[in-house]
């Protein structure tokens, strides 16, 4: 069986090791020079994504562990601790372990197919024939652009700059500015990751740091783009994993741990996709079709509710602490609503967006 990957970030990478453990050689197609970069990535996982890998996570890719986090929301704040919830990860160290040993032209992009009874791919140097085609080409993926997909993507503009600035700890800092937040991410104890996902994501990153007063030199500025949507994301021969499939979080924009499940559930289904797609919406459908709608009510929110929000968080830190999960949000938020308070909360705040 022929194989191709189009994509070969992490998503991609690991697609293709999932494979050669199968016995398969795939070729993976990755427009950029090197594998990993440039980075896209906030990096920072949780610890159920390297505890449930199926390929082991080198201790060289995990910076740092993160305990715990602070919330902010004008001049009001509150923490949550957890020890070892998650890791802070060199993402293109990542990316480059995953694609050892594997079949990489780089500096060539897919930017056509058919399919048929194979799939005939054209990339911009060549056409190649193949069974089975995975997308693994990102937020702007050709791969379900070229298709008959429906899947309907929102997209989220976001940068992040590497400072030498000492953080505190080892907790991480979320600043909420709908429709995301600002993040300050301790890399090492001289650096922090400082980013933002929203409109204007330069601009407003640069106001926060300068209103922050956030002194150091700015190491590197990286940019990206979220995708966040839900549909349908495979054909017989075809499939859509991770960015490219808007696997995603919608209420964080974190895509790693859904882009390895989604790999390891389609690498067991090579003889027909539609029953990856099958099995990734009965595992995660709902919660991503939960995610997007809570996203819409925070995005919707007035400033008076959404300081009501928080300081109802703030309020019920220990019941956080006790149900918190790094990887599945509106979980920890299903358990959350079943108390009295929380519940009348978000009726209200559901009433709100129904306006």
């Amino acid at each position: 069986m022929n194989i191709i990957i189009a994509g070969g970030g992490i998503t991609g990478c690991y697609t293709g090791q999932l494979l050669k453990r199968k016995g398969f050689n795939p070729v993976v197609f990755e427009e950029h020079p090197e594998v990993g970069k440039p980075v896209q990535c906030a990096g920072l996982i949780g610890r159920e994504t390297v505890d449930t890998s199926k390929i082991p996570f080198p201790g060289e890719v995990i910076m740092r562990q993160i305990d715990g986090a602070r919330f902010f929301l004008k001049n009001e704040w509150f923490e949550i601790e957890r020890t070892k919830a998650a890791y802070v990860i060199d993402r293109a160290r990542l990316d480059t372990y995953f694609s050892r040993g594997l079949d990489i032209h780089t500096k060539e992009k897919v930017i056509e197919y058919e399919e048929d009874d194979m799939v005939t791919v054209t990339t911009d140097k060549g056409v190649y024939t193949c069974n089975v085609l995975f997308g693994c080409d990102g937020p702007f993926s050709v791969v379900r652009k070229k298709g008959a997909f429906s899947l309907e993507t929102q997209f989220y503009p976001g940068a992040q700059y590497i400072v030498a600035a000492a953080p505190e700890d080892d907790f991480i800092e979320l600043h909420v500015k709908p429709p995301f937040f600002f993040w300050l991410i301790p890399e090492t104890e001289e650096i922090t990751r400082i980013g933002f996902v929203g409109p204007h994501a330069v601009h407003e990153l640069d106001r926060f740091i300068q209103r922050k007063e956030i002194k150091g030199e700015i190491l590197d500025k990286q940019a990206g783009v979220i995708a966040l949507g839900y549909g349908s994301i495979a054909t017989k021969r075809i499939a859509l994993v991770g960015d490219a499939a808007c696997q995603v979080k919608p209420l964080t924009g974190g895509g790693i741990f859904y882009g390895m499940k989604a790999a390891e559930i389609a690498v067991e289904h090579l003889d027909d996709l539609l029953q990856y797609e099958k099995e990734w919406k009965e595992k995660y459908g709902r919660e991503i079709k939960v995610g997007l709608k809570l996203r819409k009510i925070y995005e919707n929110l007035s400033e008076k509710s959404l300081m009501r929000v928080f300081r109802t968080f703030k309020e019920n830190t220990d019941v956080i602490e006790d149900i918190a999960d790094f990887e599945r949000h509106t979980s920890l938020l299903s358990e959350f609503l079943k108390h009295p308070l929380l519940l009348k909360l978000a009726g209200s705040a559901v009433k709100e967006f129904l306006k």
